[in-house]
């Protein structure tokens, strides 16, 4: 209990202190230096500033394979309702939004999966003086809904693995991140920053009494200095740390990144970020779920030098954006193992279509491979494609439907995943008042 209590308390005490907003404190910081994507969303669609938002959603979803670890294809529908409140505001020096979302889930077929949801975040930046900025964002979510996501979207150096589905299960994950950056010149920046980020998950039943998937708690700090050669070009250099924790067995995987990162500004609308350079990470011990049953830890200590890097794209219109990525790295086992080696690429498509309607598309893979143990089921493949149609019915009421094909081979670890068609389905009132009014 107070394994899962003190992360909880750690997440909560960090929103109370001034917390971060924008990737981007200094005109010259590099969206790398964030540890953030930037997200897909037509110019025309930018969140409306200094407001109050309020909305209550109902909504349903469905798995055809719903169990984890089960002998047979099981399917389950959760009906869920939840309702959110947020506050934006903008001033000349300082940023900040809070969202808060409450909600309800009832399965159909599995009664522990019934359970009260939580979706809280914070974020704001100050910029401390006229070269320096300080942002900070605080993330939670509690829930068994798996199109549920983080308040903002993790990067390269920021976040989960989300490359790795486990269904039938209660999530829990806390996310923090800060950043510092001072503008050394008008074409140089420096900057330090810092995360933690805990995965938990409760018991998966079908697959053992006392079966849990492996928690884990990621420590990340970097520093990076950025010089602006040109209006549309500039050049960096990260160094990032990482501290990998599975306390179910006291197994760590300690990373070291040395990167460099060019950032090539094509126009104010499209950017595409390049980073690349060495990873040296020393392991503890290993952790692997056996048979469904018990989880047993491999006892190693490991070193070894491998590459890092990915690439980063971004293009907004009026209409239409489109986000391109790619990375290759050291990461968490996504419940299911310890550290692994992650190759994982995501592209997304956002459209405003005819009046009322947008859609929203995206495919991915990830290849997560067994860090520095090798056994029989050491890999694991991921694909998956979605769809996502918005249809605002009316100046307070908007419809969404969401489909994803999942298709999951191998394996790490002995728990059997499976292929999954996930769709969802809701109904969503809103409101939108000006701040203080």
């Amino acid at each position: 209990m107070t394994r899962r209590l003190l992360p909880m308390a750690v997440g909560f005490l960090l929103v109370m202190i001034p917390v971060v907003a924008r990737a981007q404190a200094a005109p010259n910081v590099p969206v790398l230096a964030s540890g953030q994507l930037p997200p897909a969303i037509p110019g025309a669609d930018v969140e409306v500033a200094n407001v109050v938002e309020g909305s209550i959603q109902a909504g349903t979803n469905y798995d055809d394979n719903a169990v984890l670890g089960a002998a047979m294809r099981q399917w389950d529908v959760d009906y869920s309702i939840t309702p959110s409140i947020t506050f934006r505001e903008t001033l000349p020096r300082f940023e900040w939004s809070l969202k808060y979302g409450p909600g309800f889930t009832k399965s159909q077929n599995l009664a522990y999966r019934s359970q009260v949801t939580q979706n809280f975040g914070g974020q704001f930046s100050w910029r401390t003086s006229k070269r320096t900025q300080l942002a900070v964002q605080q993330t939670y979510i509690r829930s068994t809904n798996p199109f549920d996501q983080s308040y903002t979207q993790p990067g390269p150096t920021l976040g989960t693995n989300n490359t790795i589905f486990v269904p039938s299960l209660r999530r829990t994950r806390i996310l923090s991140n800060g950043e510092f950056s001072y503008q050394a010149s008008e074409h140089t920046s420096v900057g330090l920053g810092g995360s933690f980020n805990h995965e938990g998950y409760q018991s998966t039943p079908h697959s053992g009494r006392t079966t849990s998937l492996v928690y884990s708690q990621t420590a990340t700090g970097n520093a990076y200095i950025s010089h602006q050669f040109s209006a549309r070009n500039q050049l960096g250099f990260q160094y990032v740390a990482q501290v990998l924790r599975f306390p179910v067995a006291n197994a760590r995987t300690t990373t070291h990144s040395f990167l460099v990162s060019e950032q090539l500004n094509f126009s104010p609308h499209s950017v595409l970020s390049v980073y690349g350079g060495p990873e040296y990470s020393q392991t503890f011990n290993q952790v692997v779920v056996n048979l469904g049953f018990i989880i047993i830890t491999i006892p190693i200590n490991a070193s070894q030098w491998s590459a890092s890097g990915g690439v980063i794209y971004n293009w907004t219109g009026q209409r239409v954006a489109i986000a391109l990525d790619y990375s290759r790295g050291i990461g968490d086992g996504g419940g299911l193992v310890g550290a692994v080696s992650l190759n994982s690429g995501r592209a997304t498509a956002t459209w405003t279509l005819a009046q009322g309607w947008s859609l929203a598309t995206s495919i991915a893979g990830g290849d997560d491979q067994l860090l520095a143990v090798k056994t029989g089921r050491n890999e694991m493949l991921t694909y998956s494609a979605s769809a996502a149609l918005r249809r605002q019915l009316s100046k307070n009421l908007t419809m969404n439907l969401n489909y994803q094909r999942l298709n999951e081979t191998g394996g790490l670890g002995s728990l059997p995943i499976g292929n999954h068609d996930l769709a969802y389905a809701s109904i969503t009132y809103s409101f939108m008042k000006p701040l203080g009014r």
